[in-house]
């Protein structure tokens, strides 16, 4: 049975424990959803397991009042690149998710584009690195890019071109008046695998948890990984929003092997990703990362070290700024009071009197305060695009209770 997941909008995943072949489902043609994702997402070489596949709907209940009149996705042929801030579907549909139905209506998505795109009929995999100079090696750089330029020539048309059309049902549903909700039915690729046998070799380090990533080849989103090298191992620095490790990856994890083999240099970790991408499209990445307090204090302490540069760049002051900086430390040697450089504006007897009414009329009216902060604080969960295996639980405020051992309000039960 699908589960549920307790949010703003309900989720229900299905996942590949539930059927034989989570991608045939009732209203698609046999080997429909999987042509779909594959036009999208650059699966070849290494058939993909059944076990990587999920099929997840996100169930939005129209508010009574303020109805929203977008639904917040940006999408490339079906494939979700951006799922907007103030969309209902943040934090359930993610980039990488591909769209199948809207209220159990099939739905297709305008091909021109992607015919129009198609000229030299190659699949190719564009990396930035820096330009080569005479009697230079190259140095590979902790960040870059893997992006698809091109379409397959080959590609067979699209099982999907009789299916109405992506943005005319959305408008439809936002438009219509009995709707009470809209369903977005969407093919996923599961990011996360927790049981997974670890090659020989491969060791956790105490005070660490392993884990598995898995990281596709999207046509329409880039890899956005920024790594940082701390002693023998390679972490996770920051990741770019809305690209494909920002939902695979979190910040502070090490990564220790690509498709079984071990890395401990940004170079290696680098060439095996290509290599994974070029041959199957996808990679699997053991990471490990620090499950204690002061083990991601430590972690980051490293990034931060790795991060910061050696040479501090000069930074230039204007005349005027200049000016009062040197008059200023004149004054502290000899003792001088200095003379403000904040000059009050002269306000006339009429202007004052209004100030004042209205500052009066604000105080007595508290209904027109915009902004007003709670008594009490509520602690929720991380959010899932907050990335971070860093976050710690920070210790309570001291008071004078507390400090004074007469506040019991901390202690357990």
């Amino acid at each position: 049975m699908p589960q549920e997941e307790s949010t703003v909008v309900k989720c229900k995943i299905y996942r590949p424990e539930d059927v034989d072949n989570i991608w045939e489902r009732q209203g698609f043609k046999k080997g429909e959803i999987e042509e779909r994702v594959k036009a999208v997402v650059m699966l070849r070489g290494e058939t993909l397991p059944n076990s990587y596949k999920m099929i997840v709907e996100a169930i939005y209940e129209f508010p009574k009042k303020d109805k929203a009149a977008q639904l917040g996705l940006v999408n490339r042929h079906g494939l979700i690149t951006r799922v907007h801030y103030a969309s209902p579907f943040k934090g359930t549909l993610q980039p990488g998710d591909v769209i199948l139905q809207v209220n159990n209506t099939n739905v297709s998505f305008d091909d021109r584009a992607a015919v129009a795109e198609d000229k030299t009929g190659s699949l190719q995999s564009k990396v930035k690195a820096p330009e080569k100079k005479s009697g230079e090696k190259w140095e590979f750089p902790n960040y870059f890019e893997i992006t698809c330029t091109t379409f397959r020539k080959d590609r067979p048309a699209s099982l999907s071109s009789g299916y109405p059309d992506f943005k005319s049902v959305v408008s439809k549903v936002m438009s219509s008046k009995t709707e009470s909700k809209v369903t977005i039915t969407v093919a996923r690729l599961k990011n996360r695998v927790g049981t997974f046998k670890c090659p020989a070799g491969i060791v956790a380090t105490p005070g660490y948890q392993m884990d598995m990533a898995l990281v596709y080849q999207y046509k329409y989103l880039k890899l956005g990984l920024n790594m940082q090298q701390t002693g023998p191992k390679v972490v996770v620095n920051y990741t770019v929003p809305d690209t494909v490790t920002h939902i695979s990856l979190n910040i502070g994890e090490a990564i220790l092997a690509v498709d079984e083999h071990s890395v401990s240099n940004l170079e290696e970790v680098r060439q095996r990703i290509l290599d994974g991408c070029n041959t199957n499209g996808w990679v699997r990445l053991i990471v490990e990362y620090p499950n204690t307090d002061p083990i991601r204090n430590l972690v980051r302490g490293q990034l931060a070290t790795a991060s910061k540069a050696t040479d501090r760049p000069p930074y230039y002051m204007c005349g005027d700024v200049r000016k009062y900086c040197d008059e200023g430390i004149e004054a502290l040697k000899n003792g001088k009071e200095l003379e403000s450089v904040l000059k009050e504006a002269e306000t006339k007897e009429s202007d004052r009197k209004e100030l004042e009414k209205k500052k009066s009329a604000r105080e007595a009216n508290k209904k027109d305060t915009l902004v007003e902060f709670r008594k009490t604080t509520e602690e929720v969960g991380i959010p899932s695009e907050w990335n971070s295996k860093l976050f710690v639980v920070l210790p309570p405020l001291k008071t004078k209770e507390t400090e004074m051992g007469t506040d019991t309000s901390q202690m357990k039960k």
